[in-house]
């Protein structure tokens, strides 16, 4: 049996003869480890997350850089292109292999009676295409669904497909019925596709031709109104070898013609001048679309910041408890050090239980983490807006976790290992006999980390204050 293995066998052993010790030592971390985990795992799926589809690093976002608002009617949270724009722009550009379009939208389900909304995405008939997402059953909306005199085919996600029809593998083929008419089931996307706007969950993707069927009057494809219309995003597939940058620059030179081409009718001179000072540019579009990052980022890293402390607090806390523990076993490494022990093998051995103790509170902190983060999207959602967002454990929130298990074996373990190999056996055997020990040292470093944790609680204060002014605005 190697060296390493005896240490953590040993360690083993002494922990499950002080089972309330570890106990709370586990509880304590996993509470410490679970908070952060669950906090990097919500900071994980809005920030660094990419979309689940084909090459995300391909895609691209088609901004329109405005100095100035247009102005207009603006439907959705990315109303960055009329309807008209995006005609031209893909008439005209060069730079990508594939471009789409799409728009957010609110349909009811009911032919009759009580009002049943859904959340709907009306897509250009390549937007799947363009993002290499396949379906789970039937098929997906193509080119061919989104032509003059639509056949009106729609496609409903795995979450709706649930939730509506219990997982029915015949809904192919069947009526759903929007705003009174009826589009029969095409496909049913994947389980892991929420669409390409973080925080958000679509239900019912709807090809952009049937747009007039859907709002009848107030289309906003059709009549000169369209050109005034804020209601789409673009994203797009850059051809191979092409960079942003690159792309920006195409889009720099096409940008005066379709700007010209979509004035809208209504604008005065000043309003036509802004319009056409207008810039297209291309945008990373691997992590997707979202207000909720840049609305909720500060907040997120406030919090993670916070459950950082609270972890100190935690480890310094935890050191305490060590260096309490380590005052029974003096005498024992006094008398192993005399027998020609090396201070190393102590001091590993003594590891291996800060080790074994924050294993296992990273394990049970792991377990709890999904909870914590589902509390904490309830926490930040409201009715009239729900987040919903991929929560699933990848590489990264492991990593975290792990190091998180490192970290709080440095923070609480190595001090008290420290000392007690450091400890001089002459002096220790000599004092062990009248009830004392060598026992200045072990107070002052009990001391310190006492005043750490009032100084991190008040720093953890002074940081819940902010944090709840963060949130409130």
């Amino acid at each position: 049996m190697s060296t390493v293995s005896q240490d953590v066998y040993y360690a083993f052993r002494r922990l499950r003869k002080s089972p309330l010790f570890t106990t709370m030592c586990v509880l304590t971390l996993a509470l410490g480890i679970g908070a952060n985990a669950a906090i990097f795992q919500l900071i994980d799926a809005v920030r660094l997350r990419t979309l689940p589809v084909k090459d995300p690093h391909t895609l691209a976002i088609v901004h329109l850089n405005m100095n100035h608002w247009g102005s207009g009617s603006f439907y959705g949270p990315y109303s960055g292109f009329t309807f008209p724009l995006w005609q031209q722009i893909r008439q005209r550009q060069e730079v990508f292999s594939s471009i789409a379009v799409w728009g957010s939208e609110q349909v009811n389900l009911a032919s009759g009676g009580e009002v049943n909304y859904a959340n709907a995405i009306l897509v250009s008939g390549d937007f799947f295409d363009v993002l290499g997402v396949r379906p789970l059953l039937g098929r997906l909306l193509s080119d061919a669904d989104d032509q003059t005199g639509c056949s009106g085919g729609v496609d409903i996600s795995y979450a709706f497909w649930q939730r509506r029809y219990g997982g029915d593998a015949s809904v192919i083929g069947q009526t759903l019925t929007l705003e009174g008419h009826p589009f029969p089931i095409l496909g049913v996307t994947p389980p892991s596709f929420y669409g390409v706007s973080v925080g958000d969950r679509f239900d019912v993707a709807v090809p952009v031709c049937s747009e007039p069927i859907v709002n009848g009057e107030y289309s906003r494809i059709t009549g000169s109104s369209a050109r005034e219309k804020w209601w789409l995003a673009m994203v797009a597939r850059l051809k191979p070898g092409w960079t942003l940058e690159r792309a920006t620059a195409q889009l720099a030179v096409i940008a005066p013609a379709v700007l010209h081409e979509t004035i809208p009718p209504q604008y005065d001179s000043e309003s036509v001048k802004h319009y056409l000072a207008y810039r297209l540019e291309a945008l990373p579009a691997a992590n997707g679309f979202s207000n909720l990052r840049e609305d909720s980022s500060t907040s997120l890293w406030l919090l993670l910041g916070l459950s950082g402390l609270v972890l100190l607090i935690a480890c310094a806390n935890l050191a305490n408890l060590m260096l309490a523990r380590g005052t029974k076993r003096e005498r024992e490494i006094a008398v192993r050090l005399a027998l020609g022990a090396s201070r190393a093998s102590l001091i590993g051995q003594l590891l291996s239980e800060s080790a074994l103790l924050a294993i296992a509170g990273a394990v049970c902190g792991g377990l709890l983490a999904p909870f914590l983060s589902r509390f904490l999207i309830a926490l930040i959602s409201t009715p009239n807006s729900p987040i919903f967002l991929d929560m699933s454990t990848d590489w990264r929130v492991l990593g975290f976790a792990a190091g998180l298990a490192v970290l709080t074996t440095i923070l609480f373990g190595l001090v008290p290992a420290l000392r007690a190999g450091s400890l001089p056996p002459d002096s220790v055997l000599k004092t062990s006999g009248r009830g004392m020990t060598a026992g200045r040292e072990r107070f002052r470093l009990q001391r310190i980390l006492v005043a750490s944790q009032v100084a991190l609680s008040l720093v953890l204060l002074a940081g819940a204050l902010l944090f709840a002014r963060s949130l409130q605005n």
